[in-house]
């Protein structure tokens, strides 16, 4: 956890939360047959900085720090899970923090090689994980 004094200086670290219970009912079955494009403006004010994907509908929204409306969107349509375009991480509106999962990352492989050009450095440890592979809460392979 940081400390006041780590907060001043602007340093801080995320854990990502590796058990998120939203995730496997908000994937979009076909997410890897829509075309990842990590350029793609915000559909609701055309921005093109700090944007949102989310995972159950594929719709692009910006930031908090933008318009807010990938919040918006959770808000209007109940869809928890957004990876950003900016960073590649992956956030949960319902569990309020950030996750991550071994479903995850064929999907944040796909925006790296959309935004980089090239598939990531430790692209030798990327599985991809079905939903079969995976327990109820989405904490990872079942068999480990």
């Amino acid at each position: 956890m940081p400390t006041p004094a780590n907060w001043q200086a602007g340093y801080h670290s995320v854990t990502p939360r590796s058990n998120c219970p939203h995730l496997h009912d908000n994937i979009s079955p076909n997410w890897a047959e829509v075309t990842v494009d990590v350029s793609k403006p915000c559909t609701e004010c055309n921005d093109a900085n700090e944007n949102w994907r989310c995972l159950k509908c594929q719709g692009v929204f910006c930031s908090r720090y933008i318009n807010g409306h990938a919040a918006e969107h959770h808000k209007n349509t109940s869809h928890p899970i957004s990876v950003s375009f900016s960073d590649l991480s992956v956030w949960c509106y319902d569990c309020d923090d950030y996750i991550t999962s071994p479903l995850l990352k064929p999907i944040t492989t796909a925006l790296y090689v959309s935004k980089f050009g090239e598939m990531p450095s430790n692209s030798n440890e990327i599985e991809i994980a079905s939903e079969e592979d995976t327990t109820e809460g989405g904490e990872g392979p079942s068999n480990s």
